[in-house]
Order: C-alpha cells, then structure tokens, then sequence
C-alpha cells in the first residue's frame, strides 16, 4: 500500500463530488439520522429494524441534545405527514420550529458538524483510480504526510498555478476558499500539531465559521416509518378468531399517540388534541384486521 500513496494523491483527494456536493456532508447527516433513528425513546416506535452502522459507537455527542433533537424531528415529521388519523393536528408546529431553530442555529450544532465530518472523511474520501483513501496515509506516519502535503502547497509553483487560474476565471474566490477548508481537515486530520502557526490560525477560523452538517435533516426522510408507525393496528387483548361474531374497535398507532403524549408533551409539542386513531370493524372484516 505504502507504494501507492504520494503527496500528489494525498493533495488531490477531496470531498466533493464532480456535482459540487459535499461526499463526506451527506455521510455525516446520514449517520446522525441513524443516530436519531436509534435513540431508545423513538426506536422501538418507528424504527425498529434499524440496526447501528459502523463508526456509530464513536460519535461523542457530550452537551449535545441528541435527545431532543430526536424527539423534535420525528414530531416534525408527524406534523407534517396528513395522515387519516389526524395524528398532524396533535403536534404544534411553531414549537416546533422553534426548537429546531435553536438546534441548528446552535455553536453545539456545528461541532457536532464537524465531529461527525472529521470521523467520516478519512474512509468517506477516496481516490478514483486507486481506492487510496486519506485512512490510509493516516496509518502510515500521518504526520510525515502532513509536513510533505504542507511543503508541496508552500511551493512557488503550486501558488503561481493557482493565482493563474484565478486570473483567468477557471478558479474562482468561492472554489479557492472551499479547497483551502478542505485542505485544513486534511492537515487536522493527518496530524494537527504539525501544522505550522499561521496554518493554525487559518484552521481554527475556518473550522469554526464552516456548517459542516449544513441545513436542517429532511424530515421526509423518516416519512415513511411514521406512516407505519400511526397505521399498525391493534386489537383488544380478549379479542380472537374464535371468539363469537361482533364488531371489533381497532385503534391505530397507539405507540405514536403514547410517544405525543409523553415525550412530546414534555417539551411542549402536544397541542392537547388526541388523533381520531379508532375505528370500528365489522366481524366479517375481522379476518383482515387480525
């Protein structure tokens, strides 16, 4: 492996898909949504065959409110889904909002970000043509590839190369600014203390100004386990097959109306209205219910 790697690859390697989207971004928001998916409060209710990826166990979320980001999230969903048990109308949506608001706008927010970003990139950024990823330079004297990586930039040529491109207006400031960050969490990442003082100083501002999980999770994401989740039926303990014929009332995500009324009413999410989630099947439709 060690014969593969160069300075020449290690600069090249990058985040970002031919498209403009950041690779390692969507992997970091897909391993929070599992995150959130996992949460104990939520799991058993709406995600129940979501088992936990790679990496999962090193996520530190300390001061974190993973908690009540799930909560919030899976609430949002539920709002926003018109479902036919009016189970939207039990959610206030501008609580809502606004602790979602709060969460993303946070400091906390975006040091997660940059948590979840900096565990995904080195497997997440590969080369094309030879499947080098940036773990494998950390595993072979990653300090030394931060010294010749930050020796291959400082050269005259390379600087020259890039200011021509600007001049010409094949590079612009905004692809320059993105590279350098990019280049930054390479170097954090390869061996932070290696990295001479001014670089440092770069490092620090950038990191801390740059939104790595981006924008607010997608809530229709999860769209389809909260479906599920308020149309699974349920049927009186008593009730049977055998038992004589007689209409038979089926509630309707009973563990969705029990998480509004415990957990969502505890940060101020239930509006007080309980879904209309029974319905009342006649005994020759039984067989389809049971």
């Amino acid at each position: 492996m060690t014969d593969r790697l160069s300075v020449e690859i290690l600069h090249s390697l990058t985040p970002f898909h031919a498209e403009g989207y950041d690779k390692v971004t969507q992997a970091s928001r897909d391993l929070l949504l599992s995150c959130i998916q996992l949460e104990p409060r939520i799991h058993k209710v709406f995600f129940p065959s979501v088992e936990a990826p790679p990496g999962l166990s090193l996520v530190q979320f300390g001061t974190f409110p993973i908690e009540r980001l799930a909560t919030v999230f899976v609430a949002e969903a539920i709002s926003k889904v018109k479902d036919e048990f009016g189970f939207h109308a039990t959610i206030d949506k501008g609580r809502v909002e606004e602790h979602l608001d709060e969460i993303y706008g946070s400091l906390q927010w975006k040091k997660l970000g940059f948590q979840l970003y900096t565990l995904m990139y080195p497997d997440v950024v590969k080369d094309p043509k030879t499947n080098v990823r940036l773990r494998d330079f950390l595993l072979n004297e990653g300090h030394v590839w931060a010294e010749r990586l930050i020796s291959h930039v400082s050269e005259p040529a390379w600087t020259r190369a890039v200011h021509q491109q600007m001049v010409r207006g094949r590079y612009s400031e905004q692809q320059y600014n993105r590279d350098m960050n990019a280049l930054f969490v390479k170097l954090h990442l390869l061996d932070p203390q290696s990295v001479i003082p001014a670089y440092q100083h770069l490092l620090n501002q950038r990191l801390a100004t740059r939104n790595y999980l981006e924008g607010p999770l997608d809530w229709s994401a999860i769209e389809h386990q909260v479906t599920n989740a308020q149309r699974k039926a349920s049927t009186p303990i008593h009730a049977s097959r055998m038992s004589l014929p007689a209409d038979l009332d089926v509630y309707y995500g009973v563990d969705v109306d029990e998480f509004i009324v415990t957990e969502c009413r505890n940060l101020g999410l239930w509006t007080g209205v309980r879904p209309n989630n029974c319905k009342v099947v006649k005994a020759r439709e039984r067989c389809a219910v049971m």
